[in-house]
């Protein structure tokens, strides 16, 4: 008896725990769908690139994905993994190189200068300039190629 009170209470304290975690701004996001890719500058992965997805429908959240050393890449709206919403996405796509003081700087002493260079043409960073889209459909896999070019 005693044995199986004790497991109506942890069964009962779970089921309040689990409910408590999922808040009213939580319940009323809207579906996200798995996205995955790839980003391939000139044929070659292009490791390091920031993917984001702007929806043109009426839902405004973006999803933003970092491209691996492969090239690909997974996309996040709410968390890790989660997707990106339905529909149709302008997309946008950067990838810098930063360059800042020598490791072991004095930054209280030294003239601080970070220099930021765009890997790739920055009209992949413009939604109105990119050419990029992509749709995100809730009833097949959502898998997309980006293929970047650089005049050199």
């Amino acid at each position: 008896m005693r044995r199986s009170l004790t497991l109506l209470i942890i069964t009962l304290i779970c089921t309040a725990c689990s409910g408590a975690s999922e808040d009213k701004w939580t319940k009323q996001r809207p579906p996200t769908y798995p996205v995955t890719g790839t980003v391939k500058l000139n044929g070659t992965p292009l490791e390091g690139a920031t993917v984001v997805f702007q929806s043109n429908g009426a839902q405004t959240q973006a999803a933003v994905g970092r491209t691996d050393k492969d090239g690909n890449f997974q996309m996040r709206t709410f968390k890790e993994g989660d997707g990106a919403i339905a529909g149709e996405h302008r997309v946008t796509i950067t990838c810098v190189k930063t360059e800042g003081p020598a490791d072991g700087t004095n930054l209280d002493e030294a003239d601080v200068v970070i220099k930021e260079t765009s890997l790739i043409p920055e009209r992949y960073a413009d939604a109105q300039k990119s050419g990029l889209t992509a749709t995100v459909r809730p009833d097949q896999e959502n898998a997309v190629t980006f293929e970047l070019e650089k005049k050199n």
